[in-house]
């Protein structure tokens, strides 16, 4: 871990926040279009839910590996080929003419895209000091809520435009084509400045596995899952539950994630200045869980866009303390392989939420599935509530660093 920021910092800094706008991008294209597409191709709640859920779950499996392979040094390489493969991928599925076919570009899509998440983190804390990190990793994912944020909106402007679902996800996929090269380009400078001499410190972090650790996985898996539900499926549910077209479906959405944007301007600098993670964590789904039950008792237009603002804003007011805080109890020495499990066993019940939020919804009612996730997001307060800060004696030492940095 260097111990100040450098040129190379701000490159892979600037990569993973494109890479990771873009990762949202795709793993979330599909949502904006599914009505149309469930109309088009006779698609059940279950199967709608299905296909959203397809390229996280394959995502969300590979991660391990790819954890892996990021502690060998490959990360600089699988961050810039996670741009090409899921602009490739999203391409393929604007060629889609059957349930099947788009369920297997998306199950391949989530193979694509996966190469981001174990190695980005990892790569930010090798390049950024404590005290600036929950700032570095806010700044990234800045780049993935924008991404989340704009593809409901954006999904609803290409389809007014272009007049054709599979026309705009051809062009969402060149995108990724051509982005593929500045990315490759910003992640070498990383792999230029590190053979080069340079003055860094020990990372700090644990020497192995530790409880912090597991219940971050816990959390992981409960968070995950009203996170996935509501920003793959508000439009699908909005369009069926509210009756709204998919146009003012989609601006809703893009008003929820936008909100968050919001919060973590506000939440990151806060967290690293007072040196605090876990009271962030706990807020975040202990103020959303009531802004989840309010979707069911029938709102009218102005406070529906009150309670979507709510879930949005405490969702990731959370996310940068909660990111930040998996690097101090990820062990140092196998972050990559800590943050594959965390993104693969820990994100596992968020990748196949969306089918089992569907599928609730074909069985006793979408009201039914929205108390799913009022109930996991009530869990995943429970287990914050369990969590500890980083050692005392590492929080003095950040402190020592945040002082010294001000003269």
């Amino acid at each position: 871990m260097v111990k100040k920021v450098t040129s190379a910092s701000i490159a892979v800094l600037a990569a993973c926040t494109v890479a990771h706008f873009l990762n949202h991008v795709y793993t979330g294209a599909i949502a904006p279009f599914l009505p149309v597409i469930r109309n088009e191709l006779s698609m059940s709640l279950t199967e709608a839910g299905m296909i959203t859920s397809a390229a996280i779950l394959t995502m969300t499996l590979a991660h391990l590996a790819v954890g892996y392979y990021a502690d060998k040094g490959w990360r600089d390489r699988l961050i810039p080929i996670s741009v090409l493969l899921g602009g490739l991928f999203i391409l393929l599925a604007g060629f889609a003419s059957s349930f099947l076919y788009l369920l297997v570009c998306m199950l391949l899509l989530g193979l694509g895209v996966s190469g981001f998440h174990p190695c980005s983190f990892p790569a930010l804390a090798d390049r950024f000091p404590t005290t600036k990190r929950a700032s570095a990793v806010g700044v990234q994912a800045m780049g993935g809520l924008i991404g989340t944020a704009l593809i409901p909106v954006l999904g609803v402007a290409l389809l007014v435009i272009l007049g054709d679902w599979r026309d705009s996800l051809i062009l969402l996929g060149l995108v990724g084509l051509i982005v593929f090269l500045p990315v490759a380009a910003l992640m070498r400078q990383d792999r230029l400045d590190l053979s080069c001499e340079q003055e860094t410190e020990q990372e700090k972090g644990p020497d192995g596995w530790t409880r912090s650790y597991y219940l971050a996985i816990l959390y992981s898996g409960l968070r995950g899952i009203p996170f996935r539900c509501t920003n793959l499926l508000m439009p699908l549910y909005l369009v069926v539950s509210y009756g709204y077209e998919p146009v003012w479906a989609g601006s809703l959405t893009t008003l929820m994630i936008g909100t968050g944007f919001i919060a973590e301007i506000i939440s990151s600098p806060v967290s690293d200045r007072i040196g605090k993670r876990v009271p962030f964590i706990i807020m975040s789904t202990a103020v959303m869980t009531p802004f989840l039950l309010l979707l069911n008792f029938a709102l009218a237009p102005i406070p529906l866009a009150l309670a979507l603002m709510g879930i949005g804003f405490f969702y990731y007011w959370g996310l940068p303390p909660y990111q930040a805080y998996q690097t101090e109890i990820s062990p140092r020495n196998s972050k990559g392989l800590a943050f594959g499990v965390l993104f693969s066993i820990g994100a596992l019940p968020g990748a196949i939420s969306p089918w089992i939020f569907g599928a609730i919804g074909d069985l006793y009612g979408l009201q039914a599935s929205i108390l799913f996730l009022v109930a996991t997001s009530a869990l995943a307060t429970v287990v914050a509530l369990f969590m500890r800060e980083r050692p005392a004696s590492i929080s003095s030492e950040l402190d020592s660093e945040a002082v010294l940095e001000n003269f």
